[in-house]
């Protein structure tokens, strides 16, 4: 009987543990860089404390740091649109996982637009692997909408460790205007080319 016990009470805690571990990338704050070995969810490389993801998936896309996810604009948006609004000062966003299965050595490019409600809003893209629920590695880069139209941002990321998935975040970081961003267009596939830009 205590062995039975002992047995349902243990599962009981891998299941909550399970249950508790984020599966989706949390934000990278820092400023655009190359890739790195990154730390795990909830840290960015200064050590300071990334926007947790406090809302559960919509359209495929999850809510970074409180932001609100909303469903997205049709007109315009292409492939794999979203939509969020910031709600508070830090640094918020979505995220989208899963996309690519990575082979060490690879480089991989992702190509995306983004649109925002406000002129001179300030946007971060990341492009990074993550595997267990855990970043391996990533790339970042920023760009500043100066107008309310569509720009286009392409980056690119060296895989660094076999098992593991890209992934893509749109954050609009702390001291960037409050705005309604809208993500739409996105590609994310092998590529032969090493730079890292934006258009």
């Amino acid at each position: 009987m205590l062995a039975t016990v002992a047995i349902v009470l243990t599962l009981v805690i891998l299941v909550g543990q399970m249950l508790g571990r984020p599966s989706p990338p949390d934000p990278e704050a820092a400023p655009p860089a190359t890739a790195s070995e990154a730390p795990g969810p909830g840290a960015t490389r200064n050590g300071a404390t990334a926007p947790p993801v406090t809302t559960p998936p919509s359209g495929g896309w999850l809510a970074l740091g409180g932001a609100r996810v909303e469903a997205a604009e049709p007109a315009g948006a292409g492939r794999r649109p979203g939509r969020f609004t910031a709600t508070g000062a830090g640094d918020q966003g979505i995220a989208l996982a899963g996309l690519l299965r990575c082979v060490p050595g690879r480089i991989y490019s992702a190509t995306l637009l983004v649109r925002a409600s406000k002129a001179g809003t300030l946007l971060e893209v990341t492009l990074l692997e993550t595997a267990a629920g855990r970043r391996v590695a990533e790339d970042s880069i920023g760009a500043v909408l100066a107008d309310a139209g569509w720009r286009r941002v392409e980056i690119a990321h060296e895989a660094h460790r076999p098992g593991t998935a890209l992934a893509v975040e749109v954050v609009l970081p702390r001291g960037s205007p409050r705005a309604t961003v809208l993500v739409g267009d996105l590609v994310v596939e092998p590529s032969r080319g090493h730079q890292v830009r934006s258009g």
